[in-house]
């Protein structure tokens, strides 16, 4: 469930496989103890319903944390729409508040 980018990251001739269209999440680590949300994220693009990373665009991030108040409103706030599923909530969550917080680009889950 990737974030589809408003405006492709455009990384040269470094990678054949550029630009990038997507960021996608990878790993999200849910701390209660610490009251925090860590993740990883990865730039490239859905090929032929695959995932294919690219590099890490130079000045961008491949991780965030959710943490502090921001946590605490995204875990007692945030619902899932008519019929979605829990876990695309979720995502969808933290992918809003990545972009909302300028740590990804503009875009929407595909």
């Amino acid at each position: 469930m990737p974030w589809q980018l408003t405006t492709p990251v455009d990384v040269g001739d470094l990678d054949p496989n550029g630009p990038y269209q997507q960021v996608k999440i990878m790993t999200q680590t849910h701390d209660a103890r610490r009251m925090q949300i860590r993740m990883e994220f990865e730039y490239g693009n859905t090929v032929d319903g695959e995932w294919v990373a690219g590099y890490q665009p130079r000045d961008k991030n491949t991780n965030a944390v959710v943490e502090g108040d921001a946590y605490i409103t995204m875990v007692t706030t945030h619902m899932p729409d008519d019929e979605e599923l829990t876990y695309a909530a979720v995502k969808r969550g933290l992918y809003e508040y990545l972009a909302d917080n300028a740590i990804i680009d503009p875009g929407s889950v595909v």
